[in-house]
């Protein structure tokens, strides 16, 4: 009996015992979840270690850029308004200013800064290839504060602006019944304005001709020696004396020069066949021409006339030489200075004509061209030149 009752209390001690441990786990469990929920919880007052903080720091620092690039697209739009003002303001006086510059600066900056901008901007504003800012080697763009325009330059950067230098080599008839010779020369081809069919150019043509001739002079000087040798051959003076015993009507070669100067010309060249390469022209002008020339004798030798070795000598000195005017030539000491000799003028003149050029490259041609030239005076033409050209264009 005894022995039952102890096994009782035993069982019932134990059976109390875990039931207080039951309602303990249990408890602890409750508080666990509750716990884990509070973790899982967004509660700023839960977080100690700075994250949220963070986030919203790294919002505001976004925002104040935004801010930052707006006021700084709105600053470029102000600066290309003021821009655009004095473009339209100064349109009278220079009509050509283009408007790249507005539009490149444009570009850039949405480009370099806001897409939501670059999106705003219509396709045509924006080039392929744009420069944010006016260069020094650019001179026809704006300055960025709208204050100066500078006009125009072909340098530094010059470019292919439809001039051209050339040469000319060929052959010439000549004025004052002289033959023909040869011809060489140059021009400088500046253009002007475009007109239909073509282009309108300024020339500058500069040529030198040369040629001799055989012709026959009467010295008056010659006839006076004659009086003088004459009466110092004991021969009376008379009408005869005049023209012996030298020779009064001589040959001579005449070596002749002219110089064209052609500063006023203006030339027609024709576009229509440049598919071709080719381009006819025609050119009119306004010149100066200096002629000069000199006779030498070639049949006088006074020894044939004058027994005396030393009076023929002498006279062969005097007379056989380059002649001024086809009379005499100048004293031996000009001669022996290397001083030029011969005469000559300078005359106005009409210059006109045309050719053809062949375009080889860009840079390069070929062709042939025609002058005529009148000039004031008897026998001052028309007279003509035809040559062979090359040009340089640039």
């Amino acid at each position: 009996m005894i022995k039952n009752l102890k096994v009782g209390l035993i069982a019932g001690t134990v059976l109390i015992l875990f039931t207080i441990s039951g309602h303990a786990a249990y408890g602890q469990t409750n508080e666990g979840l509750q716990l884990s929920k509070n973790v899982a919880s967004p509660t700023p007052a839960r977080h100690e270690d700075g994250g949220t903080n963070a986030s919203s720091d790294l919002l505001q620092a976004r925002i104040k850029a935004q801010q930052l690039e707006i006021d700084e697209l709105q600053e470029r739009v102000k600066r290309l308004e003021s821009m655009l003002e004095t473009i339209v303001a100064n349109q009278p006086i220079r009509s050509t200013v283009p408007s790249e510059s507005v539009r490149t600066q444009a570009a850039n900056a949405a480009a370099n800064h806001s897409p939501m901008v670059a999106a705003a901007i219509p396709a045509e504003v924006t080039p392929a290839k744009a420069s944010a800012e006016p260069s020094a080697s650019n001179p026809s763009s704006v300055r960025a504060s709208g204050a100066d325009v500078t006009p125009r330059e072909l340098l530094p950067d010059i470019g292919q602006i439809g001039a051209q230098i050339g040469l000319l080599v060929g052959g010439a008839q000549n004025p004052f019944r002289a033959n023909n010779g040869m011809f060489a020369g140059g021009y400088i081809d500046l253009p002007m304005k475009k007109v239909p069919g073509g282009k309108l150019s300024y020339e500058i043509m500069v040529g030198l001709q040369r040629t001799n001739t055989e012709v026959q002079t009467t010295s008056s000087v010659i006839a006076l020696v004659n009086s003088a040798l004459n009466n110092a051959l004991g021969t009376p003076p008379g009408v005869n004396n005049l023209f012996s015993p030298l020779p009064v009507t001589n040959k001579a070669r005449e070596r002749m020069t002219v110089l064209s100067v052609v500063p006023v010309a203006f030339k027609y060249t024709m576009t229509s066949f440049d598919r071709s390469r080719f381009r006819p022209y025609g050119v009119i002008g306004l010149g100066a021409y200096v002629s000069l020339s000199t006779q030498t004798l070639t049949d006088f030798n006074a020894n044939r006339y004058v027994s005396s070795s030393a009076v023929a000598n002498l006279l062969n000195t005097l007379l056989a030489d380059r002649q001024v005017a086809g009379l005499v030539p100048a004293a031996p000491e000009l001669r022996e200075r290397g001083v030029g000799q011969g005469q000559g003028d300078a005359r106005f003149g009409i210059n006109f004509g045309g050719g053809i050029e062949f375009r080889m490259s860009p840079r390069m041609s070929f062709g042939v061209d025609y002058r005529a030239n009148k000039i004031e005076g008897h026998n001052g033409g028309p007279f003509q030149t035809f040559s062979f050209k090359q040009g340089f264009h640039f």
